[in-house]
């Protein structure tokens, strides 16, 4: 009967092997027990470990600084591009001048100018007065008299002739020794400005107040402290003496004296 050798009878077969494998083990025990392994270098790795952890925590600080920071370098650049603006863009339209008129319907324009208004439209002189004109005449209002009812000069009621040219007055005076002075005035054309002078020759800066497209009348007026003594046998009490209307072209569309 044939049998099939197992390894080890095939190893068996094998001359010497026995005695060169026990040798070899026996040069390999031989050496290891010679062989003392070095201690292990724990401050060493210690140390390493240490300064692992501090480069990781210096990477984190910086990070942190960094975020911390990053507003601070955002604005500062901001502030270093705002200041690199040109200068003219950060400065103030001027203020617009007191002595332009403005579009309220209480402008308060400058002497010896003519305005033109709609009916019903106030204009404020120097001294606080409303002036205003509508198709039935001229009304004002002094500052004292707010509560009041407005003065009137009718150009309807018959009492004045509008069919040549005149000029009417009213003179009101106040405490501090201010005159209002105003008036109608009736004539053809378009008026652009007045000259009015008083008893003692002194001018005095007057404004013409008209309705648009209307060219047969109008109103004038003007402020302006008591400076002229009134002659004590003259039977005028007032200070104006003498009024006249021109039109643009400096032709006289009304004119009288207030001292015959």
């Amino acid at each position: 009967m044939n049998h099939n050798p197992s390894p080890e009878t095939v190893v068996d077969d094998v001359p010497g092997a026995p005695d060169a494998d026990r040798r070899l083990r026996d040069a390999f025990a031989e050496a290891a027990y010679g062989f003392t392994p070095p201690p292990v270098p724990l401050a060493a790795i210690e140390r390493d470990g240490r300064r692992r952890r501090r480069r990781r925590r210096a990477a984190l600080v910086s990070a942190g600084i960094g975020l911390l920071l990053a507003p601070l370098a955002v604005f500062t650049l901001r502030l270093t591009v705002a200041s690199a603006e040109p200068a003219s863009e950060h400065v103030r339209p001027p203020a617009t001048s007191p002595s332009a008129p403005s579009q309220s319907p209480t402008d308060s324009p400058r002497a010896g100018k003519v305005r033109v208004v709609k009916p019903g439209q106030r204009v404020t002189a120097a001294d606080g007065t409303e002036i205003w004109l509508t198709e039935e005449g001229k009304f004002w209002q002094l500052p004292d008299e707010t509560d009041a009812e407005p003065r009137f000069r009718s150009v309807v009621d018959g009492n004045l002739d509008m069919s040549t040219p005149n000029i009417t007055l009213q003179e009101q005076g106040s405490g501090d020794g201010t005159y209002f002075l105003s008036g109608v005035y009736v004539g053809k054309g378009e008026a652009a400005r007045v000259e009015i002078t008083t008893v003692s020759g002194r001018p005095i800066d007057g404004t013409v107040l008209r309705l648009a497209g209307n060219e047969k009348w109008g109103a004038w007026y003007a402020t302006t402290p008591a400076l002229d003594s009134v002659p004590q046998t003259s039977d005028f009490a007032g200070i104006t003496g003498h009024v006249t209307v021109y039109d643009a072209a400096d032709r006289v569309i009304a004119d009288q004296d207030f001292t015959l």
